[in-house]
């Protein structure tokens, strides 16, 4: 299969598929600012903000890891659903190993 193959006919207008919607608006875009805000409080010194900011993250993780999981066959190629679990399963433990390893800097301080 090759990848136009796999592409839509250029008349052919598919809705977006739900998986676009969850990736990139419900995970990527919040996901981004609830760790921009998170860079904030560690700059400013804010540590309850801090790690409040981390314990909302973790409960973010934890709901937007199956939430892509259970869109993924929606999308329009398969292969977008492959990439959007691999991507955000490798956000969610990037978000997981750098939470733990930000706060133990915190209690070491």
């Amino acid at each position: 299969m090759t990848v136009a193959s796999s592409m839509p006919a250029s008349g052919s207008k598919q809705p977006p598929s739900k998986l676009w919607r969850v990736f990139w608006l419900q995970g990527v875009i919040p996901s981004n600012i609830l760790w921009a805000v998170a860079a904030w409080a560690l700059m400013q010194g804010r540590t309850p903000l801090l790690l409040a900011m981390f314990a909302l993250l973790l409960l973010y993780t934890g709901w937007i890891i199956p939430a892509v999981w259970r869109a993924a066959p929606t999308a329009n190629n398969p292969n977008w659903g492959v990439a959007a679990r691999g991507l955000t399963v490798a956000w969610g433990l990037n978000t997981v190993l750098v939470v733990f390893f930000l706060t133990l800097q915190l209690v070491a301080q």
